[in-house]
């Protein structure tokens, strides 16, 4: 059978601008728009593994998809920081998502230089490196305690723009994690707001794959096989995981209302049960039992039109 790339929405969005390799997808088969899914790949959420999984080749391993696989067959776009490559009137979007605390801890580790990238990638190393040694932010707990904390350390400066990156509104090149910058509220207002969703969660990603591969009538010949990903964090410390209750409690407060956008995601998934909706409300709870609880916060939810115009491209 021929293979074959799937047409690319962002090459029709940024004429002159081509997919990045790892979006492009080779399938042998056609799926109707109606089936078709989007993979909406947010960062430091499980989406390499997951992406690998399906087709995709970011920090992958290599690895053959099994064409037996129906949900590997379904996915045919992706949607991942400003490479929009899905068709709006795609059938499903499926999100991969985590706890906010820790999806923000991940990206804030995962973007801080090493040696290693100070060898390999120094430009990138060396505007990456600024907003974590020109203000005292070395750590999570000290970027917490140092940036967020009305009592901290840092100088107004530092502290203005520690909440900014926490709150994905500033883009500039001391602006923090881009994974920051690239957040549920990102992902989720860029997607046409009638959109069908799904969503793997990444404390349970095995599950919720089952569970959407049941919403699709999948057989058991039919299901998906995760894929290794090169991108799992493995090389954190202690001192990096570490967060203070006091820091996890300013942290929750900070991202009052990423942790909404999260909460309206898991709720408009086809593919969550009622328990299983408890079960991820009650890991919330059990970290920010007052924004879990809460439907709006103190701060307005940020205007991002213009910041999803400049990066989706329209």
């Amino acid at each position: 059978m021929e293979v074959f790339t799937a047409e690319s929405p962002y090459e029709q969005n940024w004429p002159g601008h081509h997919l990045p390799h790892w979006a492009a997808k080779k399938i042998n088969f056609d799926i109707p728009r109606g089936q078709e899914i989007c993979f909406t790949h947010v960062g430091k959420a499980g989406g390499s593994t997951v992406g690998c999984s399906l087709g995709f080749s970011l920090h992958c391993h290599d690895h053959e998809v099994s064409s037996s696989s129906l949900l590997a067959k379904l996915v045919t776009h992706t949607f991942h920081k400003d490479v929009y490559n899905c068709d709006d009137d795609s059938g499903y979007f499926l999100f991969t998502v985590r706890d906010p605390i820790d999806r923000a801890r991940s990206a804030f580790n995962y973007e801080r230089p090493d040696d290693q990238d100070f060898h390999d990638h120094k430009e990138w190393a060396l505007r990456h490196s600024r907003f974590y040694s020109e203000c005292p932010f070395y750590h999570m707990e000290d970027f917490v305690q140092n940036g967020l904390r009305d009592e901290g350390d840092a100088p107004k400066m530092c502290k203005t723009l520690a909440l900014d990156a926490l709150q994905g509104v500033d883009a500039s090149e001391y602006g923090g994690p881009s994974h920051w910058y690239y957040n549920y509220q990102y992902y989720y207002e860029a997607i046409p707001s009638d959109s069908k969703v799904i969503v793997i969660r990444n404390e349970h990603i095995e599950e919720d794959i089952r569970s959407i591969e049941h919403l699709f009538s999948c057989n058991e010949k039919e299901r998906l096989e995760l894929a290794a990903s090169m991108n799992t964090n493995t090389w954190s410390d202690q001192e990096d995981l570490y967060l203070s209750s006091e820091s996890i409690s300013i942290l929750c407060q900070a991202l009052c209302n990423e942790i909404q956008v999260y909460k309206k995601i898991l709720y408009q998934a086809l593919n969550m049960s009622q328990d299983q909706l408890r079960v991820s409300w009650r890991e919330l709870e059990a970290k920010c039992p007052i924004q879990a609880r809460a439907e709006e916060c103190s701060d307005m939810m940020p205007d991002i039109t213009e910041k999803i115009r400049e990066n989706r491209g329209y």
